[in-house]
C-alpha cells in the first residue's frame, strides 16, 4: 500500500507526464497551423536581351550625313531582316522635305518608314532637323529650313560649313528669329505633333531641334556671336517653352555637347544656364550626347553620371559605324561600348543605315549582343527570389514576396506592373492580376530592391494545383519585359513554380457544406 508522500510523488508524476503531452499536442497543432511557403531562386541566364526603352538603334533617313539620297525601300526592307538586336530607329527628317510649301505638309515617305518598322516590333526616335546642318567630315550637309521660311522675311546667319560651302542658321539674335522663325516652325511641330505624338504612336521620343547644328544644341560649327550670356539663355528658354507646349505625349530630349559659349563658363551651373539646360531639367527631359567617344565636353560626363537616376540617357557616336570601323582612329567598338556603359547609357547608336547595319552584322555581332548583356546597356531586371504560400484559399489573399536585382547600368524609366498569373500546367490562364503599386523604375545596378505584391484570389476560383507565372507588363497589361531568369513560355511569362488552391473558406456565422 502507497504511503501518503509516494502518492504524492506519483500524483506529481503523472501531472508533468500530462502536461507534456497536451503542450506536445499543442505544439504539433501549432506547427501544423504554421503555412507552408514555397521559396524559388530563379535560374539567371545570359542571353542578350533587346527590351523597349533602351539598347541598340538604327538610323533611317532620307539623305545620309555625306549626302547621299535613300529611298523608303532602302531604309526598309533594305535592312534585309527585322533588326532582333536593335529595339529603335532613329529617324532623321528635314523641316524642308516636310513642309516643302507653307501649310503644305507631305507625311507619305516619314509615315511609311515609321509604319514598316513599328509593325516589326521597333520603337521610334524621331528628330525632325529645323535649324541646321553644317555637313560632316567634308560633306556639305542638308538645308534644313524651307526656302519659303527664308522668302517671309526670316533673317538667317551665313556661314562656311564642314563642305567649304555656305551654310545658314537662324540669326537667333535677330527680332525675326522670334517675330517669324518661332512661329512658323511652332506651326510646322504643332502639325508633327497632332500626327505623331499621340498615345497609341510608336514614337517613343523627340529630339529637340529649335536651336543649333547636327540635331545638337550647339552652334560650335559657326561660332554664331551671340551679344551675351542672358540674351542667350533667354532665347533658349523660349525654345525650350515651345517644344514643351506642343508635345505633351512622349518625352522631349535635349542635347548636352561643347559649345562656343559668349562667356567663359566658370561651373556646372553657368553651363546649366548658358544653354538653358536646367529649364529643360525641370520640364522632365531627357538628356543626350552627340559626342561619344571623343567630342566628349567638360561638363557632359558629370551631368550623366549623376542624373541617370533620374532620366533615361541617350549616346551617339561621333561617328558612323563604318568610320570606327575603317579611320582606324576613333576607338574600337568595345572601347565605345565601355564608354556608354561608364556614362550609363540606356540608348546608343552608331548611325547604322542598311548598308552599314548588313556590315556589322557579318563582322561584329557579338559587339552589339554584349551591349545587350549584364553590364550592358539600359536595363537588366533579374528575380533573384521570390516566396509564396503554398497552399491558400480560394477568396483569400495571396502574398508574393520578391528580391530583384538590375544587372545593366541604365534604368527601365517607364513604369511596367508587376502581373501574376495562375494557369493550368498547360499555360491556359485562370487567374491573373496586375500590382498597381509595382515601380521598378528607380532600380539601378549594384542594388537589391525587395518587394511584396498582394493579390486577391476571387471566391470562385476553383480547387487545385496552379502554375505560378509572373510578367512584367505594359499599359494593356500584355508582357512586355524580357527578364534575366530561365522559365519563359511562349506568352511572355516566366513560370516560378507552383499553389495549390483549395476551396473558399466559410464566412463568419456562414455553415460549411
Amino acid at each position: 500500500m502507497l504511503n501518503a508522500t509516494s502518492a504524492s510523488k506519483l500524483l506529481r508524476k503523472a501531472a508533468a507526464c500530462l502536461f507534456l503531452l497536451i503542450a506536445g499536442v499543442l505544439g504539433a497543432v501549432a506547427a501544423d497551423s504554421t503555412p507552408r511557403v514555397t521559396t524559388v531562386a530563379p535560374a539567371e541566364i545570359e542571353t542578350p536581351l533587346n527590351n523597349p526603352y533602351m539598347g541598340w538603334g538604327i538610323w533611317a533617313g532620307p539623305r545620309y550625313l555625306d549626302g547621299r539620297s535613300f529611298t523608303v525601300n532602302y531604309n526598309t526592307q533594305g535592312f534585309g531582316d527585322d533588326a532582333p538586336l536593335f529595339g529603335w530607329v532613329l529617324i532623321d527628317w528635314m523641316w524642308a522635305d516636310l513642309e516643302p510649301q507653307e501649310g503644305q505638309y507631305d507625311w507619305r515617305d516619314l509615315d511609311a518608314i515609321i509604319n514598316y518598322w513599328a509593325a516589326r516590333g521597333k520603337q521610334i526616335d524621331l528628330r525632325i532637323w529645323i535649324t541646321d546642318d553644317p555637313g560632316w567630315n567634308e560633306a556639305p550637309g542638308n538645308e534644313v529650313c524651307p526656302d519659303w521660311l527664308w522668302k517671309s522675311g526670316a533673317k538667317y546667319h551665313e556661314y562656311i560649313g564642314e563642305g567649304k560651302t555656305k551654310k545658314r542658321e537662324p540669326d537667333y539674335a535677330d527680332p525675326t528669329y522670334e517675330t517669324i522663325y518661332l512661329p512658323k516652325a511652332r506651326k510646322f511641330l504643332t502639325a508633327l505633333a497632332q500626327r505623331y505624338d499621340l498615345p497609341a504612336s510608336p514614337v517613343v521620343m523627340w529630339g529637340a531641334m529649335g536651336y543649333g547644328q547636327w540635331g545638337e544644341w550647339h552652334t560650335y560649327d559657326s561660332h554664331y556671336p551671340w551679344p551675351n550670356v542672358e540674351f542667350k539663355h533667354r532665347l533658349l528658354t523660349k525654345v525650350v517653352d515651345m517644344y514643351a507646349d506642343v508635345f505633351k505625349e512622349k518625352p522631349l530630349r535635349i542635347a548636352c555637347a561643347p559649345e562656343d559659349n559668349p562667356a567663359p563658363l566658370r561651373s556646372l551651373d553657368d553651363y546649366l544656364y548658358d544653354q538653358a539646360l536646367g529649364e529643360a531639367f525641370s520640364k522632365g527631359w531627357t538628356l543626350a550626347f552627340h559626342g561619344f567617344i571623343d567630342g566628349q565636353g567638360r561638363y557632359c560626363k558629370q551631368l550623366f553620371q549623376t542624373r541617370y537616376r533620374h532620366m533615361p540617357l541617350w549616346a551617339e557616336s561621333n561617328w558612323t559605324y563604318l568610320q570606327v570601323k575603317d579611320e582606324h582612329r576613333h576607338g574600337t567598338l568595345d572601347e565605345y561600348l565601355r564608354v556608354y556603359t561608364d556614362w550609363h547609357a540606356n540608348f546608343a547608336h552608331y548611325y547604322l543605315d542598311a548598308a552599314s547595319y548588313k556590315r556589322a552584322m557579318r563582322e561584329d555581332r557579338t559587339h552589339f549582343e554584349r551591349g545587350l548583356q549584364s553590364g550592358g546597356l539600359g536595363y537588366r531586371l533579374v528575380l533573384r527570389r521570390a516566396s509564396w504560400r503554398s497552399g491558400v484559399p480560394a477568396g483569400n489573399l495571396l502574398l508574393l514576396d520578391q528580391e530583384w536585382v538590375n544587372r545593366n547600368v541604365g534604368r527601365l524609366y517607364k513604369q511596367h506592373r508587376l502581373k501574376l498569373y495562375l494557369t493550368d500546367a498547360a499555360g491556359h490562364e485562370k487567374f491573373s492580376e496586375p500590382d498597381q503599386g509595382f515601380d521598378e523604375t528607380s532600380w539601378v545596378k549594384g542594388e537589391t530592391y525587395p518587394a511584396t505584391s498582394v493579390f486577391h484570389l476571387p471566391q470562385d476560383l476553383p480547387a487545385g494545383d496552379y502554375d505560378v507565372r509572373i510578367a512584367l507588363v505594359d499599359d494593356k497589361d500584355q508582357p512586355r519585359i524580357k527578364l534575366g531568369i530561365a522559365g519563359v513560355d511562349p506568352e511572355g511569362r516566366y513560370r516560378l513554380g507552383t499553389v495549390t488552391v483549395s476551396a473558399a473558406e466559410a464566412s463568419p456565422g456562414q455553415s460549411a457544406r
